[in-house]
């Protein structure tokens, strides 16, 4: 009976430290990702030109972003990213009118948000020093900036649905086993079509007009390996 139960035992104690030896070496391939930064516009979306019809006046902003990705291999993996952009205006324009004096309109922001997918590349550049390569597609909701004259409303907001493309590059950093710091920059693009209300201009039709918009985000931020 004493050898039964030292068999037993051996056995038992066995099995626990092969359970613990898997768990050890079981690899962390998820990441999640919270980073926030500055977001610039580029291209027609940061231009004040008027002869430029795809003008957005627009200036710098903030965006948000969390981004998740899970690693097949070291070097390659999914991502999808929740992000949010919102984007400043040069708040006053004039636009001079050949008979009678110029006119001074209000514009509020630019803002969109959405979600996006995509192939990511990763290398390992030092020891706990990575880098991400990502190429991403998805859809957003833009909003478009409401317009004044006066105290007056000249044109309401509106919102669009539209296909989102994003290409990033990022560094990530282990801190500790689980817990890594992560900067990066991002490029998106859309083209939403806003329709455009007079409000109170009843003999002015409404229109629709297509704007292009682009950015640059440089962000930092944390995230959890699990």
């Amino acid at each position: 009976m004493k050898k039964l139960l030292f068999l037993f035992a051996a056995l038992l104690l066995g099995g626990a430290a092969g359970a613990q030896g898997s768990v050890a070496k079981k690899e962390m391939r998820s990441l999640l990702t919270f980073h926030a930064g500055p977001s610039f516009p580029v291209g027609d979306f940061s231009s004040t030109n008027f002869d430029n019809e795809q003008a957005g006046f627009a200036k710098t902003g903030l965006n948000l972003n969390l981004n998740y990705a899970y690693q097949f291999q070291q070097t390659l993996g999914v991502t999808g990213a929740v992000f949010y952009n919102r984007n400043n205006t040069q708040k006053t324009i004039s636009l001079a009118v050949e008979e009678g004096p110029d006119v001074t309109l209000h514009l509020d922001h630019w803002q969109f948000y959405g979600i996006s997918a995509g192939p990511m590349l990763s290398f390992e550049l030092a020891p706990n020093l990575f880098t991400d390569l990502r190429v991403m597609g998805g859809i957003a909701n833009a909003n478009s900036p409401e317009i004044t004259y006066e105290g007056m409303l000249m044109a309401k907001e509106d919102w669009s649905v539209t296909p989102v493309l994003q290409g990033g590059l990022n560094l990530r950093y282990n801190t500790g086993k689980k817990f890594f710091v992560y900067t990066g920059v991002d490029y998106l693009y859309l083209k939403p079509t806003f329709k455009y209300v007079y409000a109170d201009i009843a003999e002015f039709p409404s229109q629709e007009i297509e704007q292009k918009i682009a950015v640059l985000n440089i962000t930092a931020g944390v995230g959890i390996r699990f």
